[in-house]
């Protein structure tokens, strides 16, 4: 099949988030058996990373976008501007390539993209629905009713963009509910993105009482709140019962509220990017994801249990994993029962091996690639022959 792939973001094989590795690895694996194609946006400065996706793809319509230091109001608008530029572009690829189908990645994407004769599917990587609700399920007095106006107009947009797709992948069965409860109509299908694809079979030793949270910080500010939290709220739990525990914060474009702690917390270190993540994973003796907003399929949670390390988040960082607690991964809500969960680990290592060992044996039941691409290639069929039929 000529394939389309509509991409908001660059598909690098070290892109600095999960979402942009997934997609280079399944343009990679798709490209061995269809025609693929690529329309996706690039900053300045990403040319070569760019380049490097030629061998996998019949024609590249690259979008540039300038490399915005600050994400002031200005830099802001400037970066939506840019997200609905780019949305026609792509509109318009797709009304004159002649594909067998399209492809669309993040939601976002989609603003300008028009139904048309040709079967379109979109990876909703995130429901962006869920955190505008949520935000106002979490605010108080007169910021209230901003955040109701807020999340009415984010449910509209989304069901509108939504509707416009022959189908909808989302990355959990959770995120699947949720969609079908704004609009049942829709055609969803579950395709999670998969675990471990930056884990080796190289094992490294365990640093003791050593606590990592790994995760893209510069446009999530849902991972510095965590980060944030874990240091103020649970930290000093924890180091009541283990004063050595290090906390390592690593990832992506950490503000300057997260260096700040390397700053004052000689236990705390912030790393940044980090090129190789497995040693990173394999070093931690517990990973910890207390997310507190957002939902879908937090990623490095599936990647740390890839790893084979024991994982403590809460009901939310769980919500589209959906793994047992207590026999896949620790949930705790709370400041107090998060220590709780992580001091029992650390002081247990037949506990924490148990743990790790279910929990990786979770994962590669439920996410490994090839039962994911299965899934696509298997809508792929069944989309197109839809469309043929009278």
């Amino acid at each position: 099949m000529k394939i389309l792939f509509v991409s908001l973001f660059l598909p690098q094989q070290n892109a600095y988030h999960a979402g942009g590795r997934y997609v280079n690895e399944l343009l990679r694996r798709l490209s061995e058996r269809h025609e693929i194609h690529l329309a996706t946006r690039f900053e300045e400065g990403e040319e070569a990373s760019l380049a490097e996706l030629a061998p996998y793809c019949a024609r590249i319509h690259p979008f540039s976008y300038p490399r915005i230091s600050r994400r002031g109001i200005l830099g802001s608008l400037r970066l939506v501007a840019n997200y609905l530029a780019f949305s026609r572009f792509a509109d318009r690829l797709i009304r004159t390539g002649n594909y067998d189908l399209v492809q669309v990645e993040w939601v976002e994407t989609a603003l300008f993209i028009r139904r048309g004769s040709t079967p379109m599917v979109l990876d909703a990587h995130d429901v962006i629905t869920k955190p505008a609700r949520r935000a106002f399920e979490r605010s108080r007095g007169a910021a209230r009713l901003w955040h109701a106006l807020r999340w009415r107009l984010v449910c509209g947009v989304e069901r509108a963009i939504m509707s416009r797709f022959d189908r909808i992948f989302t990355m959990s069965e959770f995120d699947r509910r949720y969609l079908l409860e704004l609009a049942p109509r829709l055609d969803v299908s579950t395709v999670p993105i998969p675990a471990g694809m930056d884990v080796t079979d190289v094992s490294y030793p365990r640093i003791p009482e050593r606590l990592l949270f790994l995760a893209s910080y510069r446009y999530r500010p849902v991972n510095v709140e965590a980060a944030l939290w874990f240091h103020s709220r649970v930290l000093p739990l924890v180091r009541r019962e283990f004063p050595g525990a290090e906390f390592v914060i690593a990832g992506y474009g950490p503000p300057d509220e997260l260096l700040r702690l390397a700053e004052t917390d000689p236990g705390t270190k912030v790393t940044g990017f980090v090129e190789d993540t497995d040693p990173v994973y394999k070093s931690a003796s517990v990973f910890v994801a207390p997310i507190l907003t957002g939902g879908g399929i937090i990623v490095k949670i599936l990647d740390a249990m890839a790893a084979g390390t024991p994982v403590v988040t809460t009901s939310i960082g769980n919500e589209g994993i959906n793994a047992s607690p207590g026999v896949h991964l620790l949930v705790a809500d709370t400041p107090e029962s998060f220590a709780d969960a992580v001091i029992a680990l650390l002081q247990d290592e037949g506990k924490r091996w148990r743990l790790a060992q279910s929990g990786h044996d979770f994962v590669t039941a439920n996410f490994s690639m090839e039962a994911i691409l299965e899934r696509i290639e298997s809508s792929y069929a069944e989309l197109t022959k839809r469309r043929q039929s009278p």
